[in-house]
């Protein structure tokens, strides 16, 4: 890519103002797609949820994907990404991890990111394992639709003012933080990963949209699920959004271990490195 993916900037070739909203961002993403997936095989971090079936969708246009999703047995993230998968036609792998997998990973997720916080440990999981395994060099993620279309249930109760300022706040502290954070743990396995909601092109198409399309009448990502629509997937257009950390059941499994160590879930990776000295 000429430019890198963080930058915004406006795309001097498209007047997006004379073009019917799912249309304008079904086109600024199928072109984000195309120059970012720009090897012949791509793994796509795949939760089976609105964004990242978009995405697996529309890189299937231009590359093979293999899509990838963690969890821990039966987790809701397992269950309908596999379903998901299927009715898309192509080619999924599960990766379950027990407990132990999980408690054994985040003290080195925890050295990668130089971070303790339960939080983005959790959420960063799935790239984590999905790095250490995939066979493909490129990776995708649908990092960034949240910030961009009013995914976030605490959005839909803040007034226009409000959610237009945290719109702006969230998505600069995903530019210039999380999607580096990524960048650098996807590198430490030799790979590259790629956000193509953060591309300059959909940047600058969603932060033109009136934030009716944002959210409608309470619909989160209202224009995204029109997108989804005019690509016939399915049921995920309706499907509510279950974050990362919650939907793999790595959140659940890190809260019932500090419970059983007896220490702040917090200090959780403490506690794991301590043992390991023990």
């Amino acid at each position: 890519m000429t430019d890198p993916p963080w930058e915004i900037c406006i795309y001097q070739g498209w007047d997006w103002s004379s073009v019917p909203d799912a249309e304008g961002l079904l086109t600024a993403l199928r072109r984000a797609v195309r120059e970012d997936c720009d090897q012949a095989e791509v793994g796509v971090l795949f939760s089976g949820g609105l964004d990242s079936t978009v995405l697996a969708k529309l890189a299937s246009d231009v590359s093979h994907v293999r899509l990838y999703t963690i969890g821990l047995p039966g987790s809701h993230d397992l269950v309908i990404a596999e379903e998901t998968a299927s009715d898309l036609g192509l080619e999924w792998e599960g990766i379950v991890l027990d407990r132990g997998q999980v408690m054994e990973a985040l003290p080195h997720l925890s050295a990668i990111l130089d971070t303790e916080s339960p939080l983005v440990l959790s959420f960063e999981m799935p790239l984590y394992v999905v790095a250490s395994k995939a066979t493909e060099h490129l990776l995708i993620s649908g990092q960034g639709a949240d910030e961009l279309f009013g995914g976030y249930a605490r959005y839909a109760r803040m007034s226009e003012e409000e959610l237009i300022a945290s719109l702006d706040q969230d998505l600069q502290g995903l530019l210039t933080v999380g999607a580096e954070r990524e960048r650098r743990l996807a590198g430490h396995f030799g790979k590259v990963i790629r956000h193509p909601y953060l591309h300059r092109e959909v940047v600058n198409f969603a932060q033109l949209l009136p934030i009716s399309e944002r959210i409608h009448q309470g619909e989160r990502k209202k224009v995204l699920r029109d997108v989804a629509s005019s690509l016939k997937l399915g049921p995920v257009i309706s499907r509510p959004k279950k974050a990362a950390q919650y939907g793999s059941g790595v959140m659940k499994e890190m809260k019932a271990e500090a419970k059983r160590r007896g220490v702040p879930l917090a200090g959780l990776v403490g506690s794991l490195r301590q043992g390991e000295t023990l």
